[in-house]
């Protein structure tokens, strides 16, 4: 998470919005976007997920854009407009994930959960006649 985010300001993200009893609010925010990820990689029926409260490695920094955003409007703070750009980045390759428009690794040990209906996938070749082309018939 120090990549996207400086250890004191992490720091004063973690105090901030802390109430007397109240536990880190970071790990809060970390299982949502890891959550929120995961919801994205499952939609896309032939993704497979890993270890439940994982996400693949290829969206991790993406996942940390996500992060860098939301915890400072966790304590009320304005994120300034490179995050902002990088969350909205990181939110359209979530959606090409779910679309299958962006291909992720296979986990090493996938989930017992079934992100796959069952349902029938066919493919075939695109036809390359139609009524344009049919003089004569």
């Amino acid at each position: 998470m120090l990549t996207v985010l400086s250890g004191p300001e992490l720091e004063a993200y973690r105090h901030a919005a802390k109430a007397s009893g109240q536990s880190d609010p970071v790990s809060p925010t970390l299982a949502q976007v890891v959550a929120l990820v995961r919801g994205y990689v499952g939609a896309w029926g032939r993704n497979r997920l890993g270890e439940a409260g994982t996400i693949p490695e290829k969206l991790l920094a993406p996942a940390l854009d996500l992060i860098a955003l939301r915890l400072p409007q966790r304590v009320r703070v304005n994120p300034n407009e490179v995050r902002k750009l990088n969350a909205q980045a990181a939110l359209r390759l979530f959606e090409q994930v779910a679309n299958g428009q962006f291909d992720i690794e296979e986990p090493v040990t996938p989930d017992a959960e079934s992100t796959d209906s069952g349902r029938p996938t066919i493919t075939a070749r695109v036809r390359q006649f139609g009524a344009s082309r049919e003089e004569g018939v």
